[in-house]
Parts: C-alpha cells; sequence; structure tokens
C-alpha cells in the first residue's frame, strides 16, 4: 500500500498551518482525499506530482 500523509504531517512538513493547506486545496487543486470530516489524506506520489506542477505558482506568490 502507498504512503499516506495526513493533513498534519503536510502543516508540519511544510511549516504552515491548517488554514494554508485549505487554501491549497481550494485555490491549487491540491489533492486531499476526505475520510471522515476531521481526517484527511493525500498519496506521496499525488504529492509529489502535485508539487512538480503547482509549488512554482505557490512560492511565486510568496
Amino acid at each position: 500500500m502507498e504512503k499516506r500523509i495526513t493533513k498534519q504531517e503536510l502543516e508540519k512538513m511544510y511549516g504552515v498551518g491548517r488554514k494554508t493547506i485549505e487554501n491549497w486545496v481550494k485555490k491549487y487543486d491540491l489533492p486531499l482525499i476526505r475520510v471522515s470530516p476531521n481526517k484527511k489524506y493525500i498519496r506521496k506520489s499525488d504529492l509529489m506530482e502535485w508539487e512538480e506542477s503547482k509549488m512554482e505558482n505557490i512560492l511565486r506568490e510568496v
């Protein structure tokens, strides 16, 4: 089974808060999978693909 990264782990990895991750989901199509209202994760391969295609745009805005 492929490695899954939780929303909380993403926050720690990128040094950002919950609102930033939610913004990335809405604005930059971060492909989080919702298991329940309080449990979300992303597959490692999906995160790596997303980083390659979107992170450059995010960094330009910062």
